[in-house]
Order: structure tokens, then sequence, then C-alpha cells
């Protein structure tokens, strides 16, 4: 323990003399574009939610800067020996506080089974419902029951909830039972499934738990509380005095202003000091980069594995008339339609619209990004099935053959009696910085190659508020990047886009693609089923990736990081992990007087990694 705590504190004494002066007032300010629908977060997974949520609520454990699992409102935790039995040991005096931090009650383990249930009933449509009755006893048993059935069917049998694997032992023992072992179970508890909430106030609120009208519709446990909340104007975030890790709370407040012109105004409110973050785009990274003074002021983005972007397809089209849906199912389920798409954009190209520097690196041709699972000493992606794959680097544009398939979807299509151009709907979110350039980019380049009179891609931006619900989650796309983050340390988190009931490309409910659907599904149950082999999951897993890449099901693009950020935020003192919601919080972060620059960051990023050496090291 000694020595330990003594390499902590070389650690921390040898990050303090690299990083640039700490600023005296530990207050964050920034912009925001896009409102939250809602507060709830024992229904919401949207990531931009959780960015809020994630801070006001806390889980069983948290990631802390090196991507490492600690405690938080489980001071301690064990497995069975068949591992099958999880049981957590809460930590005693955390309060729920409301919105002036004053306290209202205890959280007890009794919190967590609440939550728990009210996930699991499927009338409350919760979007972490699967993630608790896919490994928990019980768990789907009791959710089908509480299903109301399709016109036709039968309902599911009623279960009563003492048989569902979520106990309170007494007041501070939560105990999980598994149906089957789970190796990376530990790392699904930093998740918003496993939030706690209290009861009774639940009960009071009803439907108006979580409504996203005030701060008066949660209580919080979290590190911070929601002391000011005006929709589409602005979001107070102060520190939680009755915080159990107060100490390890360095920024006091934060305070995001509604706008929605943030991403092009940004930059120059934080060259007047008025923001301590600023979006900051390819060309004004340039233009930045070129000046002497503003050079100082920004830093690459902080490389990071925790979300995967890929352009979908949607096969089950509920956009406008105008852009002929129809037309347009009948085309997407043509595996040679598709696949003149996969090999006839050039990702490298779009990609230099977020970072011209640095694009290739950026890019990965599989839906798990690299570095995301490391098996054996080997990335994840350079194995089974994935390594060819993988292994093609930039190689996926290869004119030859787009125009190949190209031709042939011409011919199987005609035939099928769609005409041409076919109309591709590609919508974008207007405030997120490069994403128009990237549209612009594609509709040019796809159109030149592979023919005008083959495709009509038209792009049309829309809001950031709201954005998913009115294009992605609604079926108003034809072609959409999109992008999924990991929610637990396993290669099958990456199969959920493509789940029954997905809201993301709809395949599960496509006429046209059942062979194609059938053999996929079959390949997700085979890897799913097996628990007891890693190394066989992981190569059934692969197998079941590169069946959708190699059908051209989605194309893979690449990493959302990339170029350059302009931030007062120390990146280093920010949780660091690829799964969970640990990654949104503030906790921990630190500001800094003055903006890091390049050298600085390359600087810290170095030490920040010989740090995680030394910790895994010595654990």
């Amino acid at each position: 323990m000694k020595k330990f705590i003594a390499l902590l504190l070389t650690l921390l004494l040898a990050l303090s003399a690299a990083a640039p002066a700490l600023a005296e007032k530990q207050t964050y300010r920034s912009l925001y574009s896009g409102e939250v629908t809602t507060l709830n977060y024992l229904t919401t997974t949207t990531t931009s939610e959780f960015g809020l949520l994630s801070n006001l609520i806390d889980t069983l454990v948290e990631s802390d800067r090196y991507g490492q699992l600690q405690p938080c409102l489980a001071e301690s935790w064990e497995a069975s020996a068949d591992g099958l039995t999880w049981t957590f040991r809460l930590r005693q005096g955390v309060q729920w506080v409301d919105a002036q931090g004053n306290a209202v009650a205890e959280v007890t383990a009794h919190d967590f089974v609440t939550a728990a249930e009210y996930i699991l009933n499927a009338q409350h449509a919760s979007g972490s419902a699967k993630t608790l009755y896919k490994i928990i006893v019980g768990a789907k048993e009791y959710y089908d029951g509480t299903a109301t059935p399709k016109e036709g069917e039968q309902p599911a049998p009623k279960t009563e909830w003492d048989t569902v694997g979520v106990k309170a032992l007494n007041d501070y023992t939560l105990q999980y039972t598994l149906k089957n072992p789970v190796a990376y179970f530990l790392s699904m508890v930093d998740n918003q499934a496993f939030m706690p909430v209290y009861g009774p106030f639940l009960a009071e609120k009803g439907e108006q738990f979580g409504l996203a009208t005030g701060n008066d519709t949660l209580l919080y446990c979290g590190a911070y509380t929601l002391t000011e909340f005006k929709p589409q104007e602005t979001r107070v975030l102060t520190k939680n005095s009755a915080y159990w890790d107060l100490e390890h709370v360095t920024i006091d407040q934060i305070v995001y202003r509604y706008n929605k012109e943030a991403s092009t105004i940004s930059a120059d409110l934080y060259l007047k000091g008025e923001v301590d973050s600023a979006s900051i785009s390819a060309e004004i990274a340039s233009q930045w980069l070129d000046d002497p003074v503003k050079s100082e002021y920004i830093r690459p983005d902080r490389p990071t594995s925790c979300y995967s972007y890929f352009f979908s397809f949607n096969y089950a089209p509920q956009f406008a008339a105008e852009y002929e849906p129809e037309n347009w199912a009948k085309a997407v389920v043509n595996e040679n339609f598709r696949k003149s798409f996969y090999y006839g954009l050039d990702r490298l190209k779009v990609k230099t619209a977020a970072d011209a520097d640095n694009a290739e690196a950026l890019l990965f041709n599989s839906i798990t990004p690299t570095d995301f699972l490391i098996i054996n000493g080997e990335d994840y992606v350079k194995t089974g099935a994935l390594k060819a794959i993988t292994e093609l680097g930039v190689g996926t544009y290869q004119t030859d053959k787009a125009i190949e398939y190209r031709d042939k979807a011409i011919e199987e299509l005609t035939a099928a009696g769609v005409t041409f151009p076919i109309k591709v709907f590609m919508p974008y979110n207007a405030s997120v910085n490069g994403w128009a350039d990237e549209c612009q980019i594609i509709e040019q380049q796809l159109e030149e190659l592979l023919g005008k009179d083959y495709i009509d891609i038209i792009i049309e931006a829309y809001p950031s508020s709201g954005f998913l619900g009115s294009t992605r989650r609604s079926g108003n796309y034809a072609f959409m990047k999109c992008n999924w983050g990991p929610d637990y340390d396993d290669p099958e988190t990456f199969s959920e886009p493509f789940a029954v009931g997905n809201n993301y490309n709809f395949i599960d409910k496509c006429e046209g693609m059942d062979e194609v659907r059938t053999e996929l599904y079959s390949l997700f149950d085979q890897a799913t089923a097996i628990y007891d082999d890693l190394t066989a999951r992981y190569a059934a897993f692969a197998q079941a990736e590169a069946f959708i890449v190699d059908h051209a099901i989605v194309i893979p693009y690449g990493f959302s990081t990339g170029g350059y950020t302009a931030s007062r935020i120390d990146p280093f003192t920010l949780p660091y992990t690829a799964t969970g919601i640990s990654k949104e919080r503030f906790k921990g972060a630190v500001l800094l007087d003055q903006p890091m620059s390049t050298d600085q960051y390359y600087d810290a990023y170095d030490q920040w990694l010989s740090d995680l050496e030394a910790l895994t090291a010595n654990p």
C-alpha cells in the first residue's frame, strides 16, 4: 500500500510539473445547440442526454482518468465461484438531494431494485431494458409479461417481480443473479441500466418523472445538481455539497448557454474569453494553426475508441414522398447496389473534412473500433474473419469494383421495376462541425463516379434539437452517417444497431432482406450463446461482423475524434473509458488558466501513457 501511495504521489507531481497552470476560478462555460428531450435516465440511452445526466446520478462503479474501474456507489463487490451471482456492498451515507441541495433520503440497495423494476416494465419503453433482460435471471420473462401483445397475438404470461434476479438483501447489499457467467459484467454496471432511483419520489412524480421541463423532476446523487434548467436558454450544474466524494469534484459550476448557432460562433466567443470551449472546424483549425498567437489556443482532440461511426442504409424508409421511398426500398435490398456505394465511397477524402492532417489514422473497416478489445495481445479486429477486412485499410475504395457492381445493380434493379436515378436522401445535423462538408464531398464524389443517371444524392440540413428523433429514429433517411458507443467490454455491444427493434437501419423490418437477416441473426445467436470460452466467443462475433461488412449492410467509417479542439479543460484529468457513462462526466476534470497548446498536449499525453504503464505494472 505504501508503495502504491508513493507511486501515485510521484505521478501527480510529474503531471502537475508538465501541465499549464490551473485556473483559480473553476467555472466552466460552454454553448450548446441541441436540447435534451428528457431527463428520465431510466428510459433514455441518448449520448447527448447522458452528457448531462451522468453528472447528476452516480453508478455502482466508475472509470478514473486511466480507464481503471473504481468503486463509486458500491464500495466493494464479489462474484460467486460459478460467476452467476454478483454481490455489491453499497457506500453508506450517500444522499439523494433536490435541486437546491436539500437532503431527501439515503441511497440504498432498494433504489437499484426500484430502478430495475421500472426499466423492465415494457410500458415504460426503456432503451435500457434489453441490457438487463438479456443477462439477468427472470428479467426477460417479467418484461414480456408487462408488454402489450401485438394484434392477433396472445399476451405473454405474467410473472412476479420476486422471480427476477435483482435483490436488495438489506439496505446496503445489492445482488444480481445472471443467466450465464458474464465475464464483462463489471464493465456493464457503469451504465444507465444500473442507476438507482428513489422509489417514493418516482411514485410521487409518476409520468412527470424526468420531464425536461425543469430541475424539479429529478433527485440527485451525483457530483452535481441541476440548479438551473431553462430549455433552449440555459443549464447550470453546481457542485453537490452533499456529494460523498466532494474532494474530487474540482469544477465548481458548469454553465451552458443555448444558441442554435453554437458551432458557428463559439470560436469567436472563445477568443473573447466568453466561453471555455469551442467547436473548431477543419477550416478554422487551419487558419488558427497558421497564426502564431491563435495556434497556442488549440490542441488535437484526444484519441478515443468510444464511438464507432458508419454509413447506414435505411431498409424501411419513412421519408417524404418527394424522395421516392418506395423506389429506394426496392433498390436498397439489392446487394450489388449497396456494394457500388461500399467500393465507390472514398472514405479518406470524406474524412479530410474533419482532419486533413490525420484522416487515414481515423478510419477503420469494421464496426468495432480498433483498440477496443485486445485478445492475447492482439487487437480483436485483426483476428478471425475480421483480419482480412482490417488489412484492406483504405483499400475499400476501388473504383473498378464500384463500376462493376453498379452495372450489375442497374440490370437487376431495372428488372425489379426501379426507376433511375435513384434518389438518396441524406440528412445531417447542421450544428456538427464538418458534417455538411462530409455530405457535400459524398454527394459530389459518388455522383461523379457512379453517374448522376444512377443516383441523385439529396442532402438536407436538420437542426440539432431533436435531430435523431426527426431523422434516424423515425426512419427519415436513405443513407446517413450514424454512430454507436459501446456499453460494455465485449464485441456483442456492437451488434445492437442491427438487433430486432433497432432504430438505426430497421433491417428487422425489411421485407426483401429475409435471407441475409436470417443468417446474420443466426450468427449473432451462435456468438451470444458462447459464454464459457472467450476466444471462441470473440471469433464468432468477428464472423458475424465480417458478414455485415461483406454484404455491405452498412459501410464502416471510423473514429469520431479527429482534428483540433479549443478547451480550457485538461483532457487528461477527465474520466477515460471506451464503455459506460463515466466518459461523459466532469468529475475530476481540471480547468487550466490558459488553453493547452499542441506541444503541451503531446507532452501531457506522453506523461499520461507513462503513468498508465506504471500503474498497470504495479497494481
